[in-house]
């Protein structure tokens, strides 16, 4: 099997290297189809993807209805929450085309960050980044749908001309 060699993008930006040397021999390959669900919005989900080839959707649920959060390629990721909370995925991630991931599960990762610490720190610090970025898009897609959280309370919610809630 030949050696894997992972981009010094997205979250692996911060990894000489040698790191990613190191990096890509806790994880393997997974190969998707065009249309092929990587990743199902409300199914558990304990891997973190970095994408090699392709392009990828990722979109969530609200009233019913698909809401398109981001679209991702080469470099960046996907699964990064189930790194610190593996649990139900807060979105489903959609192959737009044939792909090639390197991922990794929780317990390889937690394997990497002991054995190699400073390479670690690289990670995490490149993970943080991803997962500021797409809080940042998630509010932006929140305002321009005026989506209203549920847990707001109605004093937050605006009133009609007449009084009521709207």
């Amino acid at each position: 099997m030949s050696q894997v060699i992972l981009p010094r993008a997205g979250i692996l930006a911060f990894m000489d290297d040698e790191a990613r040397k190191q990096f890509a021999t806790y994880g393997r390959l997974v190969s998707t189809s065009p249309g092929q669900v990587l990743i199902r919005e409300g199914e558990v989900n304990t891997h973190l993807y970095v994408v090699l080839k392709g392009t990828f959707n990722i979109t969530t649920e609200a009233l019913g209805n698909p809401v398109h959060l981001d679209t991702v390629g080469v470099g960046d990721c996907l699964g990064e929450v189930a790194i610190f909370n593996p649990d139900r995925a807060s979105a489903t991630v959609t192959s737009l085309q044939a792909g090639q991931l390197w991922n990794i599960d929780v317990e390889a990762l937690q394997e990497f960050l002991f054995d190699w610490p400073n390479y670690g720190c690289a990670a995490i610090l490149g993970i943080n980044i991803i997962l500021s970025r797409r809080l940042k898009r998630a509010n932006a897609v929140i305002r321009f749908n005026e989506i209203v959280p549920g847990f707001l309370s109605v004093r937050s919610q605006k009133r009609t001309a007449s009084g009521t809630l709207g």
